[in-house]
């Protein structure tokens, strides 16, 4: 539990939706995020600001917002990390939704009002997940970096982000087997809170990594509503949390992964079909454990000469499923990035669950 500093209270306690701010030190960009949020067509919401006591004036302008929005409540605590801020915000609100606000994000008008809308129109989906804006630090389309193809979905499911569709659980958890992220922001759900009761809130363990864990969680028990035409925001910036996360040791990072996929398929069996949980232990638990540990063995090489040697050294010493994963490439076949969506969606198939259906 954060220790309370010092906030106020205004008020907007029986809203449908709980917009969560936490913020450190990100005065630059407050202001169009305060405005992006009194801007929303969507008007039935808390807002709750977590500011880890900020050294650059950000809390006099919070301060300031909340003498001025009846919705808005605040409080400061220790900076304990993002994911302790993001409880904190979850322990003070009541929403039937949550949105994590990030301070250095924004939004489009109509977002809450479309995920929302989309969340009342498939009861039985507990996240709405809209596209991703990928900004700089001036607000404009951020060079090398671009979404969905940041993301696991964007290799072979991007036809599906023109559309609005419902994507059933497990299909997205099993996803984050791949390795790597499904949700690319945190600002791209929309939450049901009753998720929070099944999988638990976020976890820290594993730094500034760890919304990876959560996020195949819900993947694993969730289903989700694809929302496509509204989107969030994610900001690039030197003094962000990922930027801290792209200097972590490639074998650190992998470890990490490893941890965390084991972690979350352990903590939602009870939630998943038997079958599911008997096809993942005898047959795409070892498959793709092995499958990404080859890739991250050559895609670390970026010489095309080294990549090769690699992949010779891995068909005589790796195991069956690399080296059958080879052959098969020799013969033309799509690599397993690329044919890991199908896999899955067809094996989901034959256990009686439709992946992907139609809005």
């Amino acid at each position: 539990m954060a220790k309370f500093e010092k906030g106020f209270e205004v008020g907007g306690a029986n809203s449908r939706v709980s917009i969560c701010l936490p913020n450190l030190n990100c005065l630059r960009f407050l202001h169009e995020r305060f405005t992006t949020i009194l801007g929303q067509t969507f008007q039935d919401w808390e807002l709750f600001v977590y500011d880890s006591l900020s050294d650059d004036g950000a809390w006099d302008l919070i301060q300031d917002w909340g003498s001025r929005e009846k919705r808005l409540r605040a409080m400061q605590g220790p900076r304990e990390g993002p994911y302790p801020a993001w409880n904190e915000c979850l322990r003070q609100t009541k929403g039937e939704f949550v949105y994590i606000a990030t301070s250095d994000d924004t939004m489009a008008p109509d977002c809450l009002e479309k995920m929302v809308s989309a969340l009342d129109q498939h009861p039985e989906c507990d996240l709405a997940h809209c596209p991703l804006v990928i900004i700089d630090e001036t607000g404009a389309p951020a060079v090398g970096l671009s979404w969905p193809e940041c993301t696991v979905i964007g290799d072979q499911s991007a036809d599906l982000l023109s559309r609005t569709h419902v994507r059933r659980a497990p299909y997205d958890g099993l996803l984050h087997l791949m390795g790597r992220h499904v949700y690319y922001s945190i600002t791209q759900l929309l939450i049901r809170r009753s998720l929070f009761s099944k999988i638990g809130d976020f976890p820290s363990k594993w730094g500034s990594a760890s919304d990876f864990n959560w996020e195949m969680k819900a993947g694993l028990v969730a289903n989700t509503v694809y929302v496509a035409n509204t989107w969030a925001s994610w900001r690039v910036h030197p003094g962000q949390l990922t930027a801290a996360t792209r200097l972590t040791p490639l074998r650190e990072s992998q470890r990490k992964v490893e941890e965390m996929i084991e972690d979350a398929v352990l903590a939602c069996q009870e939630y998943l079909d038997p079958l599911v949980v008997k096809g993942l232990d005898s047959k795409l638990l070892g498959r793709f454990r092995e499958l990404r540990k080859y890739h991250s063995s050559v895609w670390q090489r970026q010489d095309p000469i080294r990549r090769r040697f690699c992949q010779l050294a891995e068909f005589f010493r790796g195991g069956e499923v690399v080296r059958s994963h080879l052959i098969s490439r020799i013969f033309g076949m799509p690599a397993w990035p690329d044919a890991a969506h199908a896999e899955i969606r067809s094996w989901l198939a034959t256990l009686g669950i439709a992946a992907v259906t139609e809005s």
